[in-house]
């Protein structure tokens, strides 16, 4: 233990030795260190200042750096450096420069750690900086003169080389309030170059400081820098430095920037920076072109840009010259510059270095670079989308003159990963794609990949775009949609279909494609070539390889036209194969494969085995063809021989065969297929075929969603291979008709929770619009219920609207189906009744109504004493039908003093936008039904289909919906609704008379609607649809005729085609192939400022004319030459076609595009610029043979030389140039009454009237001078059958209907009978109104020629307010007596006035005679009061002094309906302005709708209590 201890005493003993003695060899050393510094620093210390000098400008290097270094090392010592900052604030202006070069070297030179001593060294250099530019703050002045810029330069060296890359420093200068502001001083008042050099670099460190920039510029930077740019212009540091601090300070946050722009710019510092651009220099380049971009970035100041001519060769220059920071700037300030600037752009494209250089841009791979090459090219393209000739040109300009560089240069960018990127490319291809000549031209440069390449991304917006794309291409020519099935468009196409897009027009346009992809001409062409050794299929251009011994099997994907699988079966080492039966699994699992092509080869042993054992897979029809040994069983092959077979899939293991080949020689086959028909069949197996069967399978009221399928059957619908299809399902029909049969049981207000249904409901009428456009159809749903629905679904819409506009709340009735109940009405009274003195008076109806008031009230109308009285009771019962209300002390609307302002807080508390919308929509597609309906061509169905519509309460309906739409609405289905009411209400149905000049009904496309009277036609289907007239050009003229002439009314501003067309001219709606599209027609489209004579892509040069407006007429001219020209608005746009060969026979005609509408005039009505029509030039009209009458001879007949008898009745400042005057004529007209609208034809009675141009010469009508024509006996026998009116069966057929004359003529006009109309007054005032003298005629009572009320306000009383009440202008006369008037619904009764113009007379219902004014266009108007259920008539909007009633008193009761034998009219049911004034107010109008309602809802309870 003892042992161990002392140990460690040694151990620890020795340890702290061996410590002790490092520490002093440590201590030794530092103490020799320290004694060696010593000695080294009395050395240094011991050499003098003067030596130093001396040493300092040794010529040995070494000794003189070393002697600079120990004076640095010295004069950086504290005191030493105090005492030179205390020197520069020295009076001795020698000894400051001393000073401050000392200080500009130590700064310079040292890395000189001040030790808080930065402000006070700041503060030392500014005030030499100041003091150098006063030259009396010095007392003593340096004899060199050049002093002051000395201290200058060295003190703004020192401040420079001392804040470098501080900014603490730059902070603390900025304190120093007076250096900024003296450094720019000093920069505009100095001399030096080097002074003014070093400035700038202190202002530009300084501009680098943010904090910096508002006193710089409060300070003026911004004028002195533009005044500096200017002035050193050639020195590129100083110019370089100018231009970065002005684009740094222009960059300051909150800056006003373009107050400080125009600064710039107006000390002409544009035009440097412009010519720096393409400088040499780099640096100098960018920051002139950063300068510039400023200018243009913002939207004010960059018009001073556009002052500069050769800006943009500089830009370009540099363009390609620079690196990609400067490219990119470049390419944004063209894009901004081209930004709403179509002359910029214009420049841009002219540059044609530019354009080339733009594909290296987007090739570039620079994502800055690239985006904005792509911004300017989208912007370019916007510039070409415009239809016209700058449009065209800039597009051919912006795709170079070959090789389209541009498109291929885009093809990579499809497939980025930048979205915006993508979108930007997808709308600049929509406006490349705008120009239908480039389709091809772009097809062929590669468009349809990127295009497909969008589709397949999943995004909704590019898919839209690529929908539309692939559809406004496919639209073009057959070219380009083989292009397209070529590129394998057809997969895209169909998954499209079936993607679920937010935006369901993708599937529709989809679909709309995959329609015209169907009517492909060009033929799918197939090279098979097949030997013993190789074989080989060529589609396309595209060889694939058959090349194995046995049997080979391809199947070739008709969707992505491409190779799907190729499989080989060979067993050749089998000596003998019996029974063999080939599972081949592409065939068995066929799936989407289904309409595939197969090709199958064999050749080689066992061939025939083979072929055997395809005996269950191949099917042969009466289509299939055969070649080389065709003798033998289609399945028996001969040793050594080979088959070639084409087929395609139609189901799992089965090969519908096309072609069958078998030869013991090389087999080469060239065949070609309709690459349409696959196209359908793909269609039909993977769309079409799935839809029916989901429609079909659920339910209707199922809340499983079949929208996307019903948008699918509306498209399909228009090809007639599918519509069969549509045909072969049994439960289609059924299926849409219980969709509409759900919501109109519903009612759509309870549906607002349902809105999958009313979905359906409307996906299932869009379909039926289209489908019924088809004969078969239309003789399908007549058999059915489904018209009722329909009718019932406006039913509701009808009492939503009312209720909408009259303030009143529903009660909706159930329309009820076959064997279902029907409630009584709640909402509308059959017989309106109130307090018409309250109503008169403005009064508010606050007590029940009375009920003794409503049993009376027939009898106290029937017991007025005077017609203004009745007059008055009957406009007070209309006014409470309007205004009625159901609660109890609601105040009542006064009818008398309403105005917009009511109605405007009226439609503010309707339904939503959506909600109207969906309505709209349903009244649209409900409307297009029954007009399908009722237009039927077969003359055996015409009455069952008005009889099955008029049982469904179609025409009471359609026209409470005209009445109650609004205007925007009424303006789109107006013509529907009217044609189909004027063939509902029609009792003859004679074919379109040769004596008249119209629009061919049977000569349009299906879905094209027309108007009653041929002149007006309207398109609602997505299709081209076309029309032709019914004469046309003679193939001789007449030495007399230059030429002939007709105008159009466009009624709508889209795409439209109207010019002229042969009989050779086809159709082709789903095509998209209208007039001028056939090379045996010409057009003119103003839509789109073109002219068409033959396809699209065979069109070149076919600019023409101006664009047009909705309002506008085009006149239509054809001289006898064979040179069609055109005008707009009267204007003269030159000839279009020149040389046609008029001995073909050349129709007008016209092709109207989706949601279009226009109106013909041939010269039955006067024209709109009939006075400006050349010298020799006729109305079209004059082609039909001229009738012959006893009053006008074939040589009396009118020629052009009458035609400038229209100079009074068109408008002379319709003829303006002035545009802006024509657009406000154009709109006033819309305003004008119904027959001014389409043939200026209203005028009093006492108006000279115009006929059209080489018309009768015209003649003034005047009442005083008029013969009047006597009444006939009651005892003749006259009757409406001999007028031709045979609505009427059995006896009551020769019951015209009576005057009231029991009940009114003694009591109802007072004694004097007709003599009491007259108010007492004097002889004046009696001839004033045009009464004149009694006459007499063969002793028949006499008869007062004041046959009309007065007007409103005068001494006859106020006209009548009609409960219902419609128009007809007669226009041209015709030799069948028109007749008008009303009928019940069973058509057994009814009060009808017949016009027959040969003789210049209405007969009315009591069988009197009222003339009218002799060849004058006139308005015979027909109105039902009720109650007491009377009628009366109207001519040119004045009533006739009469009420007639039905024979049977309770008839004027009942559903009435107008009733006429003539189905060409165009009457007015109300979507005109009515000639008769009381009938155009709203509340009246609103009031007739009501009433129809009413008319509706009272059969349907009589329906319902019926069963």
């Amino acid at each position: 233990m003892a042992s161990n201890v002392r140990k460690g005493l040694v151990i620890a003993a020795g340890a702290v030795v061996i410590a002790g003695s490092v520490s002093v060899v440590h201590l030794w050393r530092k103490w020799i260190q320290r004694r060696s510094q010593k000695l080294e620093q009395r050395i240094e210390d011991g050499i003098g200042m003067e030596q130093l000098s001396i040493l300092a400008k040794s010529s040995n290097v070494s000794l003189r750096r070393s002697a600079e270094q120990l004076l640095l090392d010295r004069i950086t010592r504290r005191e030493n450096f105090k005492f030179v900052l205390l020197c520069c604030r020295s009076q001795d202006e020698e000894q400051v420069l001393k000073a401050c070069t000392v200080l500009c070297v130590i700064l310079k030179s040292v890395d000189y750690r001040s030790g808080g001593m930065d402000t006070y060294i700041l503060n030392t250099l500014a005030d030499c900086l100041v003091r150098s530019m006063d030259a009396s703050s010095f007392t003593k002045r340096s004899s060199d003169t050049s002093a002051p810029e000395r201290i200058q330069r060295m003190t703004l060296a020192a401040i420079f080389d001392f804040v470098c890359d501080s900014d603490e420093k730059k902070e603390i200068l900025l304190n120093e309030t007076e250096s900024v502001g003296a450094i720019l001083n000093l920069v505009q008042q100095t001399r030096s170059k080097e002074v003014l050099r070093y400035a700038m670099f202190l202002l530009h460190q300084m501009a680098k400081c943010g904090s910096a920039h508002g006193y710089m510029i409060q300070s003026g930077a911004i004028p002195v820098f533009a005044s500096l740019s200017v002035s050193q212009h050639g020195d590129n540091v100083l110019q370089k430095l100018c231009f970065q601090i002005l684009v740094i300070l222009l960059n300051t946050p909150g800056l006003n920037v373009e107050v400080f722009l125009k600064q710039i710019a107006n000390q002409r510092v544009l035009i440097r920076a412009a010519v720096s651009c393409k400088s040499d220099d780099g640096e100098l380049a960018y920051w002139a072109i950063a300068l510039l971009h400023e200018f243009a970035i913002h939207s004010n100041t960059k018009h001073y840009l556009y002052t500069m001519p050769f800006l943009l060769g500089n830009l370009q220059k540099a363009l390609k010259s620079n690196p990609a920071q400067v490219q990119r700037l470049i390419l944004r300030i063209i894009s901004f510059m081209a930004l709403h600037h179509d002359k910029f752009k214009s420049e841009v494209l002219d540059n044609s270095q530019l354009m080339e250089h733009l594909p290296v841009c987007l090739a570039s791979g620079e994502p800055d670079i690239v985006h904005w090459g792509l911004v300017l090219v989208h912007d370019l393209a916007v510039a070409g989308s415009d239809q016209d000739v700058a449009g065209k040109s800039s597009l051919e300009k912006l795709l170079g003159p070959s090789e389209d560089a541009l498109i291929k240069a885009m093809i990579p960018l499809a497939v980025g990963k930048d979205p915006n990127m993508v979108r930007l490319m997808a709308e600049t291809l929509g406006f490349l794609c705008s120009c239908e000549q480039l389709h091809f031209r772009l097809v062929k440069a590669g468009v349809l990949s990127i295009i497909l390449g969008l589709s397949m991304m999943h995004d909704s917006d590019l898919a839209f775009w690529a929908a539309a794309l692939l559809l406004n291409l496919a639209m073009t020519s057959g070219e380009v949609k083989f292009a397209i099935l070529k590129a394998g468009g057809l997969q895209a196409l169909v998954e499209l279909c079936l993607g679920d897009h937010e935006n369901s027009q993708v599937t529709t346009m989809a679909a709309k494609t995959l329609v015209m992809l169907g009517f492909t001409e060009e033929p799918l062409k197939i090279h098979l070539h097949c030997d013993s050794e190789s074989g080989n299929v060529n589609i396309h251009n595209k060889n694939f390889y058959l090349s194995h011994p046995g049997i080979t099997v391809m199947v070739w994907d008709t969707l992505i036209s491409d190779e799907l699988v190729c499989q080989n079966f060979n067993k050749e080492d089998s000596e003998v194969i019996p029974n063999l039966t080939l599972d081949i699994p592409s065939l068995q699992e066929a799936g989407q494969n289904i309409g595939n092509l197969v090709f199958i080869t064999i050749k080689g042993k066992h061939c025939a085995a083979y072929l055997q054992g395809l005996k269950g897979v191949l099917h042969f029809n009466e289509d299939t063809s055969f070649s080389g040994i065709t003798n033998l069983d289609p399945l028996t092959l001969p040793d050594n021989h080979m088959c070639a077979i084409v087929s395609q899939l139609s189901a799992p293991n089965r090969l519908d065969v096309w072609h069958l080949d078998k030869s013991d020689k090389p087999i080469d086959l060239q065949l070609q297929y309709s690459y349409g028909d696959i196209v359908n069949n793909r269609v039909y197996q993977l769309l079409l075929l799935p839809s029916l069967k989901c429609i079909d399978s659920i339910p209707a009221h199922s809340p499983i969603s079949r929208v996307s399928e019903l948008e699918l059957l509306e498209v399909f619908a228009c090809h007639n291979m599918h519509l069969q299809t549509l045909r072969d399902s049994k439960k289609l029909l059924d299926i849409l008709t219980d969709m509409i049969w759900y919501c109109a049981e519903k009612g759509f207000e309870s549906l607002e929770s349902e809105p999958l249904a009313v979905a359906h409901c409307l996906g299932a009428l869009r379909v039926l619009a289209v489908i019924t456009t088809h004969e078969y159809y239309k003789s399908e749903l007549l058999d059915k219920d489904t018209a009722s629905a329909i009718v019932s679904l406006l039913f509701n819409l009808v009492n939503i609207w009312l209720a909408s506009q009259i303030g009143q709340p529903v009660e909706r009735v159930s329309p009820g189906r076959q064997g279902d109940t029907i409630p009584m009405p709640g909402m509308l009274t059959p017989r309106p009744v109130s307090r018409g003195d309250a109503l008169a008076t403005g009064g508010v109806l606050t007590d029940e109504l009375d009920g003794d008031m409503l049993e009376n009230t027939e009898e106290s109308l029937l017991k007025s004493q005077t017609l203004e009285d009745t007059i008055s009771s009957l406009g007070s019962m209309v006014q409470q039908l309007a205004h009625s209300t159901s609660h109890h002390g609601r105040e009542t609307v006064n009818v008398t003093a309403v105005d917009s302002a009511v109605y405007t807080e009226l439609e503010s508390e309707a339904r939503t936008d959506d909600q109207q919308i969906m309505y709209t929509r349903v009244a649209k597609c409900s409307a297009l039904i029954i007009n399908n309906l009722a237009s039927h061509q077969n003359p055996d169905t015409i009455k069952t289909s008005q009889i099955v519509l008029n049982k469904a309460g179609a025409t009471h309906m359609l026209w409470a919906v005209l009445l109650s739409s609004t205007d925007d609405f009424k303006n789109v289905i107006s013509l529907p609704i009217c044609y189909t009411l004027t063939r509902l209400v029609t009792t003859d149905f004679p074919p379109v008379s040769d004596d008249s000049v119209v629009l061919n009904p049977d000569d349009k496309t299906s879905s094209l609607i027309i108007s009653s009277d041929c002149l007006e036609v309207r398109n609602d289907s997505w299709t081209f649809e076309s029309i032709r007239t019914n004469h046309c050009l003679p193939q001789t003229c007449d030495a007399s005729i230059a030429g002939w002439y007709f105008e159009v009314l466009l009624m709508s501003n889209g795409i439209i085609q109207i010019g002229w067309a042969t009989k050779d001219c086809q159709y082709g709606p789903e095509k998209g192939v209208g007039i001028g599209d056939f090379i045996n027609s010409c057009a003119y489209d103003g839509a789109r400022c073109k002219k068409w004579n033959g396809p699209v892509t065979e069109t070149l040069s076919n600019d023409y004319g101006m664009e047009w407006c909705e309002g506008d007429v085009v006149s239509c001219l054809m001289d006898c030459n064979g040179n069609a020209s055109f005008w707009l608005h009267g204007v003269d746009m030159g000839v279009a076609f020149k040389g046609l060969d008029l001995s073909q026979g050349w129709h007008p005609a016209c092709s109207v595009s989706s949601e279009q509408q226009l109106r013909f005039n041939f010269g039955d009505a006067p024209f709109r610029y009939g006075s400006q029509i050349p010298s020799g030039f006729v109305p079209f009209c004059q082609i039909r043979p001229p009738k012959i009458t006893d009053e006008t001879s074939l040589e009396e007949q009118p020629c052009s030389e009458n035609r400038n008898n229209n100079a009074e009745v068109t408008d002379t400042n319709l003829t303006s140039p002035n545009r802006d005057v024509q657009e406000e004529e154009s709109v006033e007209n819309q305003d004008e009454s119904y027959d001014s609208k389409i043939s200026d034809a209203t005028c009093d009675t006492n108006q000279s009237i115009h006929p059209p141009v080489g018309f009768d010469t015209p003649i003034v009508v005047d009442d005083s001078t008029d013969e009047v024509c006597p009444v006939l006996s009651p005892d003749d026998d006259t009757s409406m059958a001999e007028f031709g009116y045979s609505g009427i069966q059995g006896e009551e057929c020769a019951d015209t209907g009576t005057a009231m004359e029991e009940p009114i003529t003694d009591e109802f006009f007072g004694e004097g009978g007709e003599e009491a109309l007259q108010p007492d007054m004097d002889d004046s005032e009696f001839q004033a109104m045009g009464a004149g003298d009694e006459e007499t005629c063969d002793g028949n009572r006499p008869i007062s020629r004041q046959l009309y009320l007065s007007s409103a306000g005068e001494a006859g009383g106020e006209n009548p307010t009609p409960s219902l009440y419609y128009e007809v202008a007669v226009t041209h006369s015709s030799d069948k007596p028109l007749v008008l008037g009303y009928c019940t619904m069973d058509e057994l009764d009814h009060v009808c006035a017949v016009l027959v113009k040969s003789d210049n007379q209405i007969v009315l219902p009591d069988e009197a005679l009222t003339h009218i004014p002799v060849d004058k266009s006139v308005i015979i108007g027909c109105g039902l009061l009720s109650p007491p259920g009377a009628i009366f008539f109207t001519i040119d909007g004045n009533p006739i002094r009469h009420l007639f009633s039905f024979s049977e008193p309770e008839a004027g009761q009942t559903p009435l309906m107008p009733c006429t034998n003539n189905p060409f009219l165009r009457i007015n049911y109300g979507q005109d302005t009515f000639a008769y004034e009381p009938a155009n107010q709203s509340e009246h109008r609103l009031g007739m709708a009501a009433l129809l309602h009413n008319y509706h809802q009272r059969r349907m309870v009589g329906l319902g209590q019926a069963r």
